[in-house]
């Protein structure tokens, strides 16, 4: 007995010597199928209670994406690696990253009959998640201390006043909706200080981090002081903020989990994946919105760096992930980037997904902050919408109120005054929300600032009066889905309003000339070719019910 214990610790000194300085490999490994999976008569098994129901109100169907990975195929491929550690699994994609020290394992889990794929996304030259570097925070904003206090003009928001003034948000607030049910995962790369920091007493006395896990490094620990980055606890507290008289966020009293994806010590394509779990395990819990300020356009060398042409917003896994989240049911904000003023100069990825809700950046007047250029190489506005990204206020790492830059900022500001808009209105769907968002944009109908200001600052509180019949505007499109837009020239329409089930409608140019016009009555979702012999540019779609008309942008590609 004592000879059999002894050697279990040998070898796992060994072992652990071993993962301590023997290079490893994490490939992402790709399926071709799901046979033998289990069905969607156990959904229970896959999806919480919470996450059926929002599917079930936006009216969003299961499909084989939403089915578990055959674990026999996890079993297979681990044991042909000689895997010592299963790192991710996306049932949205069918594939899983295992870790392995033997690199020459690739050959063997491609010539298994159940693989497509298999590609190298991480080499961590010094054991599992180790690289020989330094830690390095100069990918993210330094917050530097609140010199001059002058900003705050309100005895409550204190100096995060004009960060929710200028989106219209206080009036939300002042309805009584400040973020209370809703659920927020933030996909970032540090969260240290939220346990400690006085602006978060609130939020944790009252038990709203609901769910923390750090997927760069398998972990349920969020609040490491050893990686040096407040990165996360800075766009939480842009939210979650809640020292009344001195700095309240936009979603003060909202549900947060906090996931980190970012391995702050490599930029390697396995922080994708590690998004790509994270936004999985949203899903799964039922969560309703995700913001996330992270973006990737170069990689260590060894891994092939984005091109522009790549953000098209549907060629990287992670905008793919983006959009399907947004797909399921949840509004995905992300940040645009800081790009504008450098080489690179455009978005990030996944900024460009098509279905996300980018966020660029202003400063206090609402001009342009050098958040990356749009649109998506697509053709896709982006951003969708811009908040205070310069001298923004926020919770620093002395968990005093200090100042920095950058759409990181801007994301979670007008993300958690979205959430209290969607709180106030729950009967919309995401691709409504997001629409709605877009229209009362300051920008919406002036195409001069898309490239950089994108639909321009929101108006949130205009938003709930035009859903609630309130307002003035009667042509209004945030009531239906147009999809591809950019297009082709074929397109889809969908109403999300139950009470208008049938409708006509008509193609103009943007100077008023008719190119099409249907006069048969079409139900709630129908297929169109009408722009197939049109030349590229954009169009006006004006849709028509038996008492109101709605119009939509169409650009033709």
């Amino acid at each position: 007995m004592y000879k059999f214990i002894f050697t279990c610790l040998l070898f796992g000194f060994i072992f652990s010597m071993k993962s301590e300085a023997a290079p490893a490999y994490a490939f992402r490994v790709t399926f071709k199928d799901k046979n033998g999976t289990l069905t969607f008569t156990d959904s229970l098994q896959f999806l919480s209670p919470k996450a059926l129901q929002r599917r079930n109100k936006q009216g969003i169907a299961l499909d084989s994406t939403d089915l578990p990975i055959v674990q026999s195929y996890i079993d297979t491929v681990m044991s042909a690696a000689a895997a010592v550690k299963l790192h991710n699994k996306s049932k949205w994609f069918n594939q899983i990253v295992v870790i392995t020290f033997d690199s020459s394992k690739i050959t063997d889990i491609l010539a298994l009959p159940m693989v497509q794929s298999a590609v190298l996304v991480a080499r961590f030259s010094n054991g599992i998640f180790k690289k020989e570097t330094n830690l390095s925070t100069q990918k993210f904003p330094v917050v530097q201390d609140m010199e001059n206090k002058t900003r705050g003009t309100s005895a409550y928001y204190g100096l995060a006043y004009h960060s929710i003034e200028m989106l219209q948000g206080d009036c939300l607030h002042d309805l009584g909706y400040r973020g209370e049910g809703m659920d927020i995962a933030i996909l970032d790369v540090n969260f240290r200080r939220t346990d400690s920091c006085a602006a978060f007493d609130t939020l944790l006395a009252q038990n709203r981090v609901k769910d923390v896990y750090n997927f760069a490094r398998d972990t349920g620990y969020v609040y490491s002081m050893a990686i040096p980055s407040d990165h996360g606890m800075n766009a939480l507290g842009c939210m979650a903020g809640n020292t009344p008289g001195t700095y309240v966020g936009t979603a003060p009293y909202a549900n947060f989990h906090l996931y980190i994806t970012e391995d702050i010590t490599v930029e390697q394509p396995i922080e994708q994946d590690n998004w790509l779990s994270a936004a999985e395990r949203a899903d799964s819990i039922g969560i309703y919105v995700i913001s996330s300020s992270l973006g990737y356009n170069i990689f260590d060398a060894g891994f092939t760096p984005f091109t522009y042409a790549d953000m098209d917003g549907k060629t990287t896994l992670i905008a793919k992930a983006a959009n399907k989240a947004s797909s399921k049911g949840m509004f995905v904000a992300i940040a645009q980037g800081n790009e504008g003023g450098s080489a690179w100069q455009y978005l990030l990825t996944p900024a460009d997904a098509d279905s996300a809700y980018s966020v660029g950046s202003v400063d206090g007047s609402g001009s342009w902050a050098n958040s990356g250029y749009g649109p998506n190489y697509a053709g896709w506005v982006k951003p969708n919408g811009v908040a205070l990204g310069k001298n923004v206020p926020l919770i620093g790492g002395s968990c005093a109120v200090g100042v920095s830059n950058g759409s990181s900022f801007a994301c979670p500001i007008l993300c958690g005054a979205i959430a209290c808009l969607w709180q106030s209105i729950p009967t919309l769907t995401c691709w409504q929300l997001k629409n709605l968002v877009q229209m009362v944009s300051s920008k919406y109908n002036d195409s001069t600032y898309w490239t950089t200001l994108g639909y321009g600052v929101p108006n949130l509180c205009l938003a709930r009066q035009i859903a609630l019949g309130t307002s003035d505007i009667q042509q209004v499109d945030y009531r239906f889905a147009i999809y591809p837009n950019p297009t082709q020239g074929a397109f889809d329409v969908k109403s999300f309003d139950p009470s208008i089930q049938k409708f006509t409608y008509s193609i103009y140019t943007t100077a008023g000339k008719l190119v099409y016009q249907n006069k048969e009555w079409n139900a709630q979702h129908f297929h169109s070719d009408a722009l197939k012999n049109q030349a590229a540019g954009e169009y006006i779609l004006l849709i028509s019910t038996a008492t109101k008309m709605y119009t939509a942008k169409l650009m033709k590609q």
